[in-house]
């Protein structure tokens, strides 16, 4: 017996697609089959559904074929800006014209009032026909003689006789325009979206109970883009006029359903709202409407119902795997949830390949992911990259992937969270914001300059995740402080144990009093006091790398001198601070200090309060000075003990936190004052093993001065400034990077509100935070250490709880109504602010940001790319910068990244275009199964013409790479970064004047390398490496000789060397050998005068694009 068979009709040809019943065939499989047939994506498919024919019902996804049925492939879920779909995927954007060209002829755009409009359709129609014309070839006279097809059939009955002169002489008149048929269909588009805006919109009859006594026949309709009032509406059948809100898309919550077609559908805000339907197949249509637009709006990986899934979901959810998010998205995600950590690895949907996948890594030594194709060859076996062994499961794959010392290395795998905003949330309006993460550098706007009394409302805490201190006085909580609607932050909740002595309530506000009022970045921020009838809490910063010492052990791989150094730079810092208010510390320690930060270029610490134990342990004598063995409590109140103890804390940094061994200290006690001190830790460079001396003195008047550490140790740590600041360009890249920065997070988490205080022997009492947006390891990040939990040493008897209540903001929540935002506002000019965002990228001495640049006179915003040199930059960068911004100033072209305008006060900041794509070495990396010769050759002709412009205004690039070159789109690319930019002198070259600076030698030509001259011929050499990169997909070039084992120094040298020996790169695998002969290899000719000007290879270019 033959099997049944569905019938699929398409909107681009009258001929459907006919596809048997097998097995369980699902709508979604349906909708697969064909969108592969017409060469639809994986990401835009996701816009399509069946529509039974004849009728306005859809099929849900999960829908099981049993019997033959005609059906109507259509997309069903609108993007926000359809341009956009042009740009997501040309197929299915081609699709949406010629079904909307369809249903406008025959009468099924809803709301459109065909007797209203009979002149834009009219247009409508012309347009079409001029479409044929630039399209298929025809002649004006042939296509003017068929015009019914056409034309609306309402249009025909009325105006038949009267319009084909004028069809006939407006299609003269678009001739004469010279337009081509993208951009006429893109106006039909936008035409029609005009007369129609709810063009897409689907209404569903059904009955609900608005009084509780009497059921309404109501309609409800779903219009998510219409700009009055976007979202769920109900109209009565009596009142069909007045269209009432139930919710937007973002305001649902999720949906019930009955066997018998009624539903619930729950808000985030209000009471359900009850639906019956007369059929269960509307109801499901009605249920996968809504679903379906949220998932593409909000959050892609939830069903709004249980009984409508999404059956490809089940599947990418058990194997930990994104949809189609691309590779730009996968890298940031990787760069901000693990900060490329080696092991770390995401596993993406191919965007144009149904049994693809793709696996993005973090590798050793490498600043950027490296992309790995994973293939599924049957429903459950995959072959990752070149390995031939086939794989059942992703599980199976991580297995025979997790040695660390292979070339990929797969320890964690980022799985999707529903908080994801990604390219996936097609129908996702832009301009609606909503809660969102936070750069850290605004906290200081948003929170105030004081503490704060914060309601107990405003805190929640995390189950589970308390910390007893070890004499029972204190419990500490990881916890976070909703600052303001939409914002929160993680913080550390101190609280007195209910049943702990109320003797210590006073030394616990004092406290509070003395440590409220410090300001200073080397010290742990406190924020406010909760108060509560029985409970006080101080909310602090949080710190999720812990306390030093731990970080340390767990981390002395990958920690260097310098990292070190920073940090006893924070420490001398914050005592120096102390002692400026008159607060001696008293319990200086390496686990006093929690690790703030730890990325390429900075580890920073801040010091924690001293806590309320009553006296010191005798294994702290290494703390403790001599003067005060006869009293050990003199050393709360010395700021001589501080400064001793401060070495001793030097001594166990450098010592990467090993703990003290265990000794009599007694012993210990009589050895200090025989003079002898702790020895030089391994490693430990000289001038800090000296300091240290210093403050071990015995004579206490005698021992350096905080101010005088401070100035010391960064004056060290600026000496080896720049041998620490590494950048692309270096040949030894660091592998790590963790950050434990502010963190301001989203309401995006399942939480509830903390009223009371409790002990945490009642932990039912305590809200239960979700842990699923935060990483796997959060159970191992400290709040402080557990030796940390009781505060174990008070500030003397001096009080300051009157001054502490006296400055206290008493408001029911923060105060934060005069704040405007909580991120960087710079004003640019009268006329418009910048926005600072998250950091995007890295420069020689400049970080790069993402901003808005936003006008005070209109609601415009449009994003852009800001330049501001690092925080701890020396003179000699700002010069730098200073002769960039001149440079940017003078130029303008279409290939090199516009300068929009300069900001000097506050700090030097740089506002430059935004280039969506970002760096072209990333773009290579993430498309190379998509890139074909003739697109990497037109993005060769863009850099050599912006080359040709830059050496006609006399100036040198010196940094062009990959890395420096941002990409438009398929087809555009522009020059960026001029931080090692210079003009010219009148010899047509350069004179490198500090020949000490890192720079990127492997894209240096050898009079550069040699002479230290730099010209437009020895960017012409760069040029050349740039292209291998191109046409290696990414990949940095080899070294041409073996440098990475030379002395130090000596690289150059060693380079050049080879170089004039005759050392090239060879030609990549995938380039072709006549772009390596004509192109690639002419640049790196020895000698500069024989290598081809810019314009000869910019010609040379143009006509290879002829051969491709």
């Amino acid at each position: 017996m033959a099997e049944p068979n569905l019938t699929i009709h398409l909107a681009l040809d009258k001929k459907p697609i006919s596809i048997p019943i097998q097995g369980s065939l699902t709508a979604e499989d349906v909708c697969i089959e064909v969108s592969k047939s017409l060469k639809i994506g994986t990401l835009a498919r996701h816009l399509f559904a069946l529509r039974v024919s004849g009728k306005q019902v859809f099929l849900p996804p999960s829908y099981i074929f049993q019997e033959k049925q005609s059906l109507d492939f259509r997309i069903r879920f609108k993007v926000a800006h359809i341009g956009k779909l042009r740009k997501v995927d040309v197929k299915a954007y081609d699709y949406y014209f010629h079904q909307a060209r369809t249903d406008v002829l025959e009468n099924k755009v809803p709301g459109l009032v065909y007797e209203k409009y009979k002149k834009e359709l009219v247009g409508l129609g012309i347009t079409d026909m001029y479409r044929v014309i630039l399209e298929t070839g025809v002649t004006r006279e042939m296509i003017a003689s068929d015009y019914k097809k056409y034309l609306p059939k309402d249009v025909l009955k009325k105006h038949a006789f009267f319009i084909k002169k004028p069809i006939y002489d407006n299609l003269g008149m678009l001739q004469n325009s010279q337009l081509d048929a993208p951009y006429v269909k893109a106006e039909y588009i936008r035409q029609l979206d005009l007369i129609a805006p709810e063009y897409l919109s689907e209404s569903y009859k059904a009955v609900t109970d608005l009084d509780g006594q009497h059921p309404y026949a109501i309609t409800v309709k779903l219009s998510p883009f219409l700009a009055n009032e976007p979202g769920l509406k109900y109209c009565l059948e009596s009142k069909k006029d007045t269209w009432i809100l139930i919710c937007t898309i973002e305001d649902l919550g999720f949906i019930a359903i009955r066997k018998d077609g009624a539903i619930e559908i729950s808000r985030k805000n209000g009471i359900p709202f009850y639906l019956k339907f007369p059929s269960i197949d509307n109801m499901y249509s009605f249920i996968s409407l809504m679903d379906g637009y949220y998932r593409l709006t909000c959050k892609w990986t939830f069903n709004l119902c249980r009984e409508v899934s999404t059956p490809s979901l089940k599947k990418l959810h058990m194997m930990k795997c994104h949809g189609p998010v691309g590779g730009e998205f996968s890298y940031a995600k990787l760069e901000s949830k693990r900060a490329n950590r080696m092991g770390c690895f995401i596993i993406r949907e191919s965007e144009t390949n149904y049994n693809n996948y793709y696996i993005d890594v973090c590798m050793k030594d490498s600043l950027k992911p490296k992309t790995f194709k994973l293939e599924r060859i049957k429903d459950d076996e995959f072959i990752f990259n070149d390995d031939l062994t086939r794989y059942r499961t992703v599980h199976q794959l991580i297995e025979a992937y997790n040695d660390p010392y292979g070339m990929v290395y797969l320890q964690e795998c980022i799985p999707p969270s529903e908080y994801d905003v990604s390219p996936l949330l097609l129908c996702r309006n832009e301009s609606v914001v909503g809660d969102s993460l936070t750069d850290s550098s605004s906290l200081n706007v948003l929170i105030p300059t004081g503490p704060v009394c914060i309601n107990y409302k405003d805190l929640q805490v995390y189950k589970g995740q308390a910390k007893e201190g070890s004499k029972g006085i204190t419990l500490v909580y990881r916890g976070m402080w909703k600052i303001a609607r939409g914002k929160k932050m993680e913080v550390a909740l101190k609280a007195l144990k209910q049943q702990s002595p109320e003797q210590y309530l006073k030394e616990f506000l004092n406290l509070a009093g003395q440590w409220a009022f410090l300001k200073s970045t080397a010290v742990v921020r406190f924020f406010g006091i909760a108060i509560a009838v029985n409970n006080v809490s101080l909310v602090t910063e949080y710190f999720k790398l812990g306390p030093l010492d731990q970080y340390l052990r767990d981390n002395c791989h990958i920690i260097k001198t310098v990292d070190l150094i920073e940090a006893a730079s924070n420490l001398a810092s914050a005592v120096w601070h102390l002692k400026e208010n008159d607060i001696v510390h008293g319990k200086i320690r390496c686990r006093k200090l929690m690790v703030n930060c730890h990325e390429e270029n900075a580890f920073t610490v801040k010091l924690s309060d001293p806590g309320l134990c009553k006296k010191y342990e005798p294994c702290e004598i290494h703390w403790i000075p001599v003067e005060c063995y006869t009293t050990l409590d003199y050393a709360k109140r010395s700021t001589a003990a501080d400064v001793w103890a401060l070495a001793t804390t030097l001594y166990e940094i450098f010592n990467y936190g090993k703990v003290m061994p265990n000794t009599d200290h007694v012993q210990t006690m009589r050895w200090y004052k025989s003079g002898k001190r702790l020895p030089q830790p391994q490693g430990c460079p000289e001038e800090i093993y000296t300091l240290m001396m210093e403050c071990w003195h015995a004579d206490p008047h005698r021992r350096k001065q905080p101010q005088e550490i401070s100035r010391d140790i960064n004056q060290l740590l600026y000496q080896v400034y720049n041998s620490r600041k590494k950048h692309p360009y270096d040949t030894i890249k660091k592998t790590h990077t963790v950050s434990s920065n502010y963190s301001l997070n989203s309401n995006n988490t399942d939480t509830t509100d903390l009223y009371e205080l409790t002990s945490a022997s009642n932990p039912e009492v305590w809200s239960n935070l979700s842990e699923s947006s935060f990483s796997n390891a959060s159970s191992q990040h400290w709040l402080l250490s557990s030796q940390d939990l009781t505060f174990d040493s008070s500030f003397g008897d001096s009080s300051d709880i009157t001054r502490l209540f006296s400055n206290m903001n008493f408001t029911n929540t923060t105060s934060l109504s005069s704040l405007n935002s909580i991120q960087s506002i710079f004003e640019l000019d009268d006329e418009c602010s910048v926005v600072l965002q998250g950091r995007i990228g890295m420069g020689f001495y400049g970080d790069v940001y993402k901003g808005t640049l936003e006008y005070f006179t209109n609601e415009d915003v449009r994003i852009v790319a800001v330049k501001k040199l690092k925080s701890s930059s020396v003179s000699s960068c700002l010069e730098d910068f200073e002769r960039e911004i001149k440079i940017m100033k003078t130029l303008k072209h279409p290939n090199i990244v516009e300068i929009l305008g300069v900001l000097r006060d506050p700090e030097i900041l740089l506002v430059m275009e935004f280039v969506q794509h970002g760096s072209l070495q990333s773009y290579l990396k993430i498309n190379r199964e998509t890139l074909q010769t003739k697109q990497l050759l037109k993005y060769a002709s863009n850099i050599a013409s912006g080359m040709d412009y830059l050496g006609k205004k006399n100036i040198v690039h010196r940094d062009l790479a990959a890395r420096n070159i941002l990409v438009v789109d398929d087809n555009h690319v522009k020059i960026s970064d001029f931080g090692l930019a210079q003009f010219m002198g009148t010899n047509d070259y350069y004179i490198l004047k500090n020949p000490n600076r890192e720079l990127p030698i492997k894209w240096y030509a050898p009079e550069s390398l040699g002479e230290g001259k730099f010209s437009v011929k020895s960017d012409v050499w760069s040029y050349g490496v740039t292209l291998y990169e191109m046409f290696n997909f990414g990949e940095e070039p080899p070294t041409l000789a073996n440098i990475d084992k030379v002395p130090e120094g000596q690289e150059q040298q060693v380079l050049l060397s080879a170089i004039m020996s005759g050392a090239r790169f060879p030609c990549p695998p995938t380039c072709p050998q006549a772009i390596y002969a004509r192109l690639m290899y002419p640049c790196w000719q020895n000698d500069p005068h024989t290598r081809p000007p810019f314009s000869q290879v910019v010609t040379e270019v143009e006509d290879l694009l002829t051969q491709y």
